[in-house]
């Protein structure tokens, strides 16, 4: 048989054990970022972002998109492609048709204000890991413009930037005044 002070010594750790599970069920959740909807929620450069689905490509550097019956109008932060009308305007909209229409796509923040003056999300978009707007500068579609020295500063100008002078674009003379 066993002495009274083994069995309070088991219940004693038994009890410890019990208390630290039922405090960390608090403490974890708010350690991970969780709300406590079950779901969990990611803090961070590792955040998921939520997929959209393009619906919709006006033109090279803006489309209309929808995620579960939402519908958005988006604008390409970083980039400008010609207009109807001007040199590379049907192709910089074939690309992105291409590339975006139908696709899932990631939204991802970068510029100092949440929409512009047309009420147009302000967005990078993201295919997979592919940064759209950069593409299109790399391939001539588009160039770098809406950045620091417009007053519209974001996050990856400065790559755009260097690619873009690096790039042979599709039509030379265009500067993106008309847009």
């Amino acid at each position: 048989m066993r002495s009274m002070s083994t069995v309070y010594r088991a219940l004693l750790i038994v009890s410890i054990i019990a208390v630290m599970i039922w405090g960390w069920s608090f403490l974890l959740p708010a350690i991970l970022g969780d709300d406590g909807d079950g779901e969990g929620q990611a803090t961070g450069a590792s955040a998921v972002p939520e997929l959209w689905t393009v619906t919709h490509v006006y033109d090279g550097d803006s489309m209309e998109v929808t995620r579960d019956g939402v519908v958005e109008d988006v604008r390409v932060i970083g980039i400008d492609t010609p207009e109807r009308g001007e040199c590379g305007a049907d192709q910089a909209r074939e690309a992105a048709q291409v590339t975006l229409l139908d696709q899932q796509v990631a939204l991802i923040p970068g510029a100092q204000t949440d929409r512009d003056t047309y009420d147009r999300l302000l967005r990078y978009v993201e295919i997979g890991t592919e940064d759209y707007g950069r593409e299109m500068i790399e391939f001539g579609f588009a160039i770098a413009r809406y950045d620091s020295r417009s007053g519209q500063p974001h996050d990856r100008e400065d790559d755009y930037r260097e690619l873009d002078a690096q790039v042979e674009h599709l039509c030379p003379d265009f500067d993106g005044a008309a847009g």
